[in-house]
């Protein structure tokens, strides 16, 4: 039996009924481990992990309208208009209007939200340290699998 860990602390036993299973749930593992490192990193920012994921698409370089972010999201504008909300309290977002229609409302990023940004986007490109424990072939190998599932 494979014990996997979905949730810190309480495993699933499950006997998977092949490798193609086995690999999918140890996936599994590894991204919960990452999610839960990314909500501790977002709480140290003030933010929910949707708020960072949210602060973290955004480009300081282009504003976003608001829309654009809640389809990337896949949230509702009710939902969106609170996390907006919340971005804009901590300071990390501003509301303005457009340039080309100011009907329309684009999110900036402040030097603040930049800040906050910079340090997610570490946190989510800092490999976990347990990596450290193999072969740079065993990590070639890996990155050459997870790019095959991917395309």
């Amino acid at each position: 039996m494979t014990e996997i860990r979905l949730l810190p602390g309480l495993p699933l036993t499950h006997t998977p009924a092949d490798p193609a299973q086995e690999a999918w749930l140890l996936i599994a593992e590894v991204s919960a481990l990452r999610t839960g490192r990314w909500m501790m990193e977002a709480a140290q920012v003030g933010l929910t992990a949707v708020q960072a994921r949210a602060l973290v698409a955004l480009n300081p370089q282009v504003p976003a309208k608001m829309g654009v972010l809640g389809s990337a999201l896949c949230i509702d504008r009710a939902s969106l208009t609170e996390l907006v909300d919340q971005l804009e309290s901590r300071g990390y977002v501003e509301r303005q209007a457009s340039p080309q229609d100011r009907r329309v409302k684009v999110l900036a990023v402040t030097a603040a939200g930049v800040a906050a940004r910079e340090r997610l986007i570490e946190a989510l490109i800092t490999p976990d340290p347990a990596l450290g424990r193999l072969s740079g072939k065993q990590l070639g190998g890996i990155v050459t699998a997870l790019r095959q599932v991917l395309a």
